[in-house]
């Protein structure tokens, strides 16, 4: 068995490695990779925000009227995703082609005052 000492260096050097390999991600070919390594996200993680995720398609499809604070919250509560960092999500998610239908009625939320980061999305551009 290694000691401490070398385990915590080999630890560390994965970790470099792994820093190096996510700056080289580029976030709009590969959204999702860049959002899971940016947040530091488990797979477990990323599952979770997929559930959040269908959870409002699913009152969309079923035409349930959304407060979309709900979602925000959702994220906060199970991810500790700030409001600024749910921009993000969404957005990687749209650029994914994922939850698309979910994304744009976010961002349309906002009506007249959509914010920067989503108005594409908002105007209809999925990627």
């Amino acid at each position: 068995m290694e000691n401490i000492e070398a385990i915590v260096a080999r630890l560390e050097k994965l970790e470099f490695h792994v820093k190096l390999l996510a700056e080289s991600l580029n976030h709009t070919e590969n959204p999702i990779a860049s959002l899971v390594v940016d947040f530091n996200w488990s797979e477990q993680d990323l599952d979770s925000a997929h559930d959040i995720f269908e959870m409002f398609d699913k009152k969309l499809h079923e035409s349930k009227k959304i407060n979309w604070n709900e979602l925000e919250k959702e994220f906060t509560q199970k991810l500790n995703i700030s409001y600024q960092g749910l921009k993000s999500v969404v957005l990687a998610f749209n650029r994914n082609g994922q939850w698309t239908e979910v994304c744009h009625a976010y961002a349309s939320s906002f009506g007249n005052s959509v914010p920067l980061e989503l108005k594409s999305i908002s105007l209809g551009n999925v990627r």
